[in-house]
């Protein structure tokens, strides 16, 4: 046997071999996909755009259909999300975004407080002259009032009409946190001789819960807590919380609960510097859909947490505010998130003394209304001024009322 030449066949052979089984390996290497799944919030222009959308997600995914916008949230992979863009009538693709403690409130501040009965505990409602809308029986009664926040606890001083928890973890929107509960009593704490009234007590307060319990918030959350309250029909939606950046496809859905007819009141951020010579307003009152509220002490001077800029518009009491607590007592807060809920519940006996009113005359009045702060005219620290009872009585007549 010619062990030389058995040698070189069998090496050819594995050679000839080796070429396939190379190959193979080239092409598995190629035909992997990267599993992993991200959230994201797609937009579509028609009913093709959306059909593709479910063709490349599959049907079995997680789809959440907006009801007021050609837009869905959906778990994509890389792969899917690539794919995806280059369909026809996909006109955008955002990844959700998860924010730690949008909720607005100065933490330190925070303490518990006694309230002692027929005693106004909170020295804002005072000083927006509160009283006199009081007085003239207007209570926000018929107006509804959405707060997007950590939800709302069941209070003596409270009556909740309804609400959503948009968050993954609960279907109920009772609050885990206490910034909500806290917010609610500002607008909507009832006149029931305990020592604290909100604004507009007899208001048809819900609660969308889109904040958990350290609350922290996503992009997608708060979209879908302001489509909710578009097809629920609200008057005034109140957001005390803040997102650090712009969301495109959360803008679109303020557009459109704007266009709808809702007035959209937001914290203007607690970011501010000590010059103030950078603008920190943060999203969403950062939007022009929103009204952006700035916070004062009880020496009508501009809180130093208080985020400044050219978006700044109202300016209302949010240092030392006392209100209601989730735990069936009550709690004195500050920030921007406090001052937000004293401008959403003068909108709110707006909206009951002229019902045929619009979101745009009401935010109007309220602006030209309030009482010039800092600078004369619209400034970065106190945008138009505070809000007044007193100033707005002579603004009334940009309202029409039916």
């Amino acid at each position: 046997m010619n062990f030389k030449n058995t040698k070189l066949k069998l090496t050819a052979l594995i050679a000839t071999l080796a070429i396939p089984l190379t190959f193979s390996l080239y092409t598995s290497s190629l035909n992997h996909t990267d599993s992993t799944t991200h959230r994201y919030l797609v937009a579509y222009s028609d009913t093709q755009g959306k059909q593709n959308i479910e063709n490349v997600a599959g049907q079995a995914n997680d789809i959440h259909a907006f009801n007021h916008l050609n837009m869905v949230a959906v778990n994509l992979t890389n792969d899917q999300k690539d794919l995806l863009a280059t369909q026809t009538g996909i006109t955008s693709i955002e990844q959700n975004t998860t924010y730690k403690s949008a909720a607005q409130a100065f933490g330190a501040n925070i303490k518990t407080v006694n309230v002692k009965g027929n005693e106004q505990a909170s020295w804002g409602y005072g000083t927006v002259d509160a009283q006199i809308a009081s007085n003239d029986n207007y209570t926000g009664k018929g107006v509804k009032v959405a707060i997007l926040d950590t939800g709302i606890s069941a209070h003596p001083e409270l009556n909740i009409a309804g609400g959503v928890s948009e968050v993954s973890y609960t279907q109920s929107y009772a609050d885990d946190n206490g910034h909500g509960t806290f917010v609610a009593g500002v607008i909507g704490a009832q006149s029931n001789g305990k020592g604290l009234v909100g604004e507009a007590p007899d208001a048809q307060i819900y609660a969308v819960k889109i904040l958990d319990s350290q609350g922290n918030g996503s992009t997608e959350d708060l979209a879908k807590g302001i489509d909710w309250a578009i097809q629920n029909h609200m008057d005034i939606v109140n957001m005390s919380i803040a997102f650090p950046e712009d969301s495109p496809v959360v803008e679109q859905v303020l557009a459109s609960a704007d266009q709808n007819g809702i007035l959209l009141i937001a914290a203007a951020g607690n970011k501010g510097t000590a010059d103030a010579a950078t603008d920190t307003v943060q999203y969403p009152a950062k939007s022009s859909h929103v009204i952006a509220v700035a916070a004062i002490d009880d020496n009508l001077q501009r809180a130093d947490f208080s985020s400044s800029g050219s978006e700044i518009e109202l300016t209302a009491p949010g240092v030392d505010i006392v209100s209601t607590s989730s735990n069936g007592k009550y709690e004195l807060r500050s920030g921007t998130s406090v001052a937000a809920p004293f401008v959403t519940g003068m909108a709110a006996i707006l909206k009951e003394a002229y019902p045929g009113s619009t979101n745009t005359q009401i935010r109007q009045a309220l602006d030209q209304g309030s009482i010039d702060l800092g600078a004369t005219g619209k400034d970065n620290l106190y945008g138009n001024g505070m809000i007044s009872f007193q100033h707005l009585l002579g603004k009334t007549s940009i309202l029409a009322s039916n």
